[in-house]
């Protein structure tokens, strides 16, 4: 019996040892899982029972200086899949991919993921996702996305820019200010259960996501409008490889409209190439030829080198110099500097290089901008090739002199001519006016910015006075002279090198200001690789005047005195859009009972004038008037209406 106790009190011992080692291990385990895996398992717990789901902000609009949208951020659709609670994959397979223009085998293989969530495809047309949404298919799920829009399709697409699907900038003012523009993500916090489906969720269910800042540009769409279509069609009618048009304000360095021909089509962004998407104005250079003869003429005069009349031979069109031959278009005996300015003579521009030196030539090559960035805001600015005076060869002298062995961009070239247009004042150009906070607050403001004076206001003034005679008769840039108003500028043939040596194929340019006693604005027009005729004065030339025609009808500035405004039914009585005050500049106004003019504005703009002047305004069309009836200027009873034919 004693024996039979004692068997037992050693058994409840042995179960007491055990399960004392067992508790001893598991409370160790726990433990050691608590204290030293705890954040660790923590974190793996979140992953598997808890998504978070990303907000994607609504970015802010992009607008011309007048309002007109020009990028705006709309809802779109994508369509997703959870592959484990899709039934009948096969058959799903098939409809999807018919329904979403995919390949079948894409589809399958995304249906094949061993993931719990995949996208099937992006910001899915309004079509498509009603398709979708009719299948009503268990694992197949619809998300709301932002997504981006371009209403004027391709104007100005290389200087907007574009985005990916994820909302993000990736070129032009979409990329240089993506940090205000896109605004701040948002999450929310949801637990899942073990197949997946939602069951708690922590914060708010439908989170609502600040939207992102708008930007205001310096861009008039109008003015951009006109310019991309006379590049075009310059570029066109020559058969060119492309072209840039530029018109800024030279007295606060505002981009108006920026030109590139390719066009490129932000809505379209993933079908075009990158050749398109290249805004040449800014990274592209090129060697100027004769438009950078006016450098070289600001630097002989300010420095008191040369006269307006001091003669030069011009040695009948052959000159031989530092071992090389130097020729003239046309053979030329003895020639003022202004004519010499006016003819575009090389062996002239030679020989005032000659007087001036290299070093106090670079000076003046540096102190416009010349190889350095302007500091315009948009990305990819190059500053172009300029070299030490020190490593020049000596016939350096002579192709500098006319614009060869030096490489610029579009943009420097405009602000060079600017600052002679200003009095002097080289200017830092901007395309951003302003960025506006979803609450109204400006978060940033461009002004005007002087970069420095480069020449005197009376170098400046001699300067455009000579420019003036370049298009006039016997000037190279005829071709450029706008009715009613007196053009300075310079007309730009340059030959272009290829692996070292020049080739036969050119580049053709005009840059200029008007009206050249006040100017308002300053363009450029440059068209690359012209076949037939391709000097600056036929090819450029007319697209210039086009566009500075239409430009200062847009700008409401009025023609000289006595003069004929082309585009005025009525030569002897010139009516404008509106009133500008500004020195220097006589300004038409509009009779009380004379119908206004509305062509080139938009569709809003028109209305608003109309509504402002108590007109009756009939619209037909869209896009911008391109013509009125009554006519501007004609006579109008208190109840008349006026009809307006928009396109474009």
């Amino acid at each position: 019996m004693r024996r039979s106790l004692k068997r037992n009190q050693l058994r409840v011992n042995c179960v007491k040892v055990v399960f004392l080692l067992v508790f001893a291990i598991v409370g160790g385990r726990a433990f050691y899982l608590q204290v030293f895996q705890g954040d660790k398992l923590m974190r793996l717990g979140q992953r598997q029972h808890l998504k978070e789901w990303i907000v994607l902000p609504k970015r802010g609009a992009l607008y011309d200086r007048a309002n007109e949208p020009l990028a705006l951020s709309l809802e779109s659709q994508s369509v997703y899949v959870r592959p484990h609670r899709l039934r009948d994959a096969a058959e799903a397979k098939i409809t999807l991919a018919r329904i979403l223009h995919l390949k079948a085998a894409d589809v399958e293989h995304k249906l094949a993921a061993n993931k719990p969530f995949v996208w099937l495809k992006r910001q899915v047309s309004p079509a498509e996702a009603e398709q979708i949404q009719a299948l009503r298919l268990d694992g197949i799920g619809m998300y709301f996305e932002p997504t981006r829009y371009y209403p004027q399709g391709a104007l100005a697409g290389q200087i907007l820019g574009f985005v990916n699907r994820d909302s993000e900038g990736l070129e032009g003012i979409e990329l240089q200010y993506n940090d205000y523009i896109r605004g701040a993500a948002g999450s929310s916090v949801s637990e899942r259960d073990a197949l997946g489906r939602r069951v708690l969720v922590e914060g708010v269910e439908g989170l609502q996501v600040p939207p992102g800042s708008d930007v205001q540009l310096t861009l008039d769409t109008s003015i951009q409008h006109l310019a991309e279509k006379e590049l075009e069609a310059a570029v066109h009618k020559h058969r060119a490889k492309a072209g840039v048009a530029i018109v800024v304000d030279p007295a606060t360095g505002e981009v108006l409209a920026l030109a590139n021909y390719p066009t490129f089509d932000p809505n379209k962004a993933s079908q075009q190439s990158a050749d398109q998407r290249r805004n040449r104005a800014v990274t592209d250079s090129f060697e100027p030829g004769s438009t950078f003869k006016t450098i070289l003429a600001a630097a002989a005069l300010e420095e008191g080198v040369v006269g307006k009349d001091d003669l030069f031979y011009c040695e009948m069109g052959k000159y031989n110099y530092a071992g090389r031959v130097i020729h003239d278009t046309h053979p030329q005996g003895w020639l003022p500097f202004a004519k010499i300015l006016q003819v575009s003579s090389n062996i002239g521009f030679t020989k005032v290089a000659e007087k001036l030196k290299k070093e106090r030539y670079f000076k003046y090559i540096d102190k416009f901008g010349f190889g350095r960035v302007t500091g315009i805001d948009v990305p990819g600015e190059v500053p172009g090739l300029l070299r030490k005076p020190e490593s020049w060869a000596a016939i350096d002298l002579a192709t500098h002199a006319f614009g060869q062995g030096i490489s610029t961009t579009p943009m420097q070239m405009v602000m060079a001519y600017a600052a002679v247009a200003n009095g002097g004042l080289l200017m830092r150009p901007y395309v951003t006016r302003k960025i506006i906070s979803p609450q109204g607050q400006v978060l940033v403001e461009n002004q005007p910015q002087i970069v420095r004076r480069v020449i005197s206001e009376k170098t400046a003034k001699l300067l455009a006075s000579m420019l003036r005679d370049v298009t006039t008769e016997g000037g190279t840039g005829v071709a450029a002279k706008v009715d009613g108003f007196d053009v300075a500028g310079k007309t730009g043939t340059a030959q272009k090198a290829e692996h070292g040596v020049y080739s036969k194929k050119r580049v053709g340019s005009f840059v200029g200001f008007v009206p050249a006693e006040n100017p308002r604005l300053v363009s450029l027009v440059l068209i690359d690789e012209p076949e037939g005729n391709v000097y600056g004065g036929v090819v450029a030339a007319p697209a210039f005047k086009n566009i500075a025609q239409g430009a200062l009808r847009r700008l409401a500035v009025a023609p000289r005195e006595g003069a004929v405004f082309p585009t005025a039914p009525n030569p002897t009585e010139p009516s404008l859009p509106r009133l500008l005050k500004r020195p220097g500049v006589q300004l038409a106004a509009i009779k009380e009972d004379a119908v206004p003019d509305f062509h080139g504005l938009s569709m809003r703009e028109a209305l608003e004038k109309a509504q402002s002047l108590h007109i009756t305004l009939k619209v037909q069309g869209n896009g911008y008037v391109i013509k009125q009836m009554p006519a501007p200027g004609e006579r109008r009873s208190e109840d008349q209406v006026v009809v307006v034919n928009l396109q474009g």
